[in-house]
């Protein structure tokens, strides 16, 4: 089973210090957050989103979010073929759900389906 990916849709940066990312980000991108929680904050770059966790560890780096129709059986056909859970699949809000792995090589892919995402 091949896996298919729709496209790139999020990255995810660890923000341990969150107030001073968001300052540095929104300053640097010369935009305020569309989204702005104390656990969470997400920016919409040309249409894809770039957020701040500050429960994200900076060692593992961030992460990148592959687009997908169904999380789960994209998860386990990536497990299937060699990957290792790295986050099991959860619902984070609003009916997007995600995962990640860790590819035989060390790398970790992001998986997320999010029905709001429109490609421009």
């Amino acid at each position: 089973m091949s896996v298919e990916f729709l496209g790139l849709r999020t990255i995810v940066y660890p923000a341990p210090d969150l107030e001073a990312a968001k300052r540095w980000w929104t300053s640097a991108l010369n935009i305020e957050p569309y989204f702005d929680q104390p656990f969470y904050v997400g920016y919409s770059v040309a249409g894809y989103e770039l957020a701040l966790d500050p429960k994200s560890d900076l060692e593992t780096g961030p992460i990148t979010y592959w687009g997908v129709e169904d999380v789960e059986a994209t998860e386990e056909s990536l497990l299937s073929a060699g990957a290792t859970s790295h986050s099991g699949v959860k619902e984070v809000g609003g009916g997007i759900k995600v995962a990640v792995v860790r590819t035989p090589d060390g790398n970790l892919v992001g998986l997320i389906h999010n029905p709001h995402f429109k490609a421009e």
